[in-house]
């Protein structure tokens, strides 16, 4: 390559940071909402989104360059396939969070992340995520959508990959909104799920299943998952919780759940995996969110999950592509006779 090149390359990587802010504007003006049933013009849409006409306009030139938005023959936008995923009910929270101050403003401090080990978010905010989340409200309401938008596509990926018909009962430790365990019961009628989290998320998870006619189904139950999870279950989840921990409280959690599995239980985590050498790879991009988000969170390797199974006592049986970047990872307590 040469400098020329070289140079070319590296603004196109500097420019991520505008397209990410675009698209998370995007998403919080609605503007694949307003455009889900009809196409509409550049004034139209400035109207229904209480927008300057000219500013909205260079940021819908800015969405259409990028694929998420396309123009028919009267000069009417709609969304392309890409640019529909910002809608309220599929991605458009995840990127509502993306691009919130209080989750932005600690990539500004990445630098002193990496000088110091220490979380950016805790650095920038004077408290770690979730004792934050726990005083702001509003601001967790947004993290709680983002995190829910993300869990339904991973939801919809396990129902349809693992095989739940001899399962009786499935905890989901730190279950959130009840997304996962919504969308497993929907898909197996045969199932009970144990929702387990902090005492304020269940509430909200509670009105969740309620909404779904699912609350005769389904337990909610408040805990710490570092004190101990429910017992009895034949399968626990944790999914995208182990990354928020460094590897001695990722071992806790995990050695909880294989103390309360019932007899010929099976512990599934649904994380990223690591790919070998330096590869591209966007869990690697997910690492450094983590170094900004919790310090001692990280992504691993499938070496790493080895040793931390194995520290909690289980052994890794099997791995299995989900949505996105996330693997389904199967373990089992390591005296337990393995089928795979």
């Amino acid at each position: 390559m040469q400098d020329r090149e070289a140079a070319q390359e590296l603004l196109k990587l500097l420019g991520g940071k505008w397209i990410a802010a675009a698209i998370s504007a995007a998403a919080q003006l609605g503007i694949a909402d307003a455009l889900e049933s009809r196409p509409l013009s550049e004034a139209d849409l400035a109207s229904e989104l209480s927008c300057d006409p000219s500013a909205l306009g260079r940021l819908l030139g800015v969405l259409a360059a990028e694929g998420l938005l396309e123009t028919d023959e009267q000069d009417r936008f709609r969304t392309t396939v890409l640019g529909a995923q910002l809608g309220r009910n599929a991605l458009g929270p995840l990127a509502e969070f993306v691009g919130a101050p209080f989750s932005w403003s600690p990539w500004l401090r990445l630098k002193d992340a990496v000088q110091t080990g220490k979380a950016a978010f805790e650095l920038e905010h004077g408290q770690d995520l979730f004792g934050y989340l726990t005083s702001h409200p509003n601001e967790s309401a947004i993290y709680n959508a983002g995190v829910d938008a993300f869990t339904r596509h991973d939801a919809q990926a396990l129902a349809a990959v693992f095989d739940f018909s001899d399962i009786e009962t499935v905890a989901d430790i730190g279950g959130g909104m009840g997304t996962l365990l919504i969308e497993l019961l929907r898909q197996w009628p045969h199932l009970h799920g144990v929702l387990f989290d902090r005492d304020h998320v269940v509430r909200a998870a509670e009105q969740r299943l309620r909404e779904a006619e699912l609350q005769t189904r389904c337990s909610c139950l408040a805990g710490d998952f570092f004190s101990g999870v429910p017992a009895g279950a034949d399968i626990y989840i944790v999914r995208h919780i182990l990354h928020n921990w460094g590897d001695t409280e990722a071992a806790t959690v995990l050695r909880n759940c294989a103390a309360a599995l019932a007899p010929g239980g099976k512990v599934l985590v649904v994380e990223g995996i690591l790919l070998p050498g330096h590869r591209k790879d966007t869990t690697r991009l997910l690492d450094l969110e983590m170094m900004v988000l919790s310090g001692t969170g990280r992504e691993r390797s499938k070496p790493q999950f080895r040793q931390l199974f194995n520290d909690a006592g289980l052994r890794l049986t099997m791995t299995v592509p989900l949505a996105s970047t996330a693997r389904l990872i199967v373990a089992e307590p390591r005296h337990a006779k393995s089928n795979v």
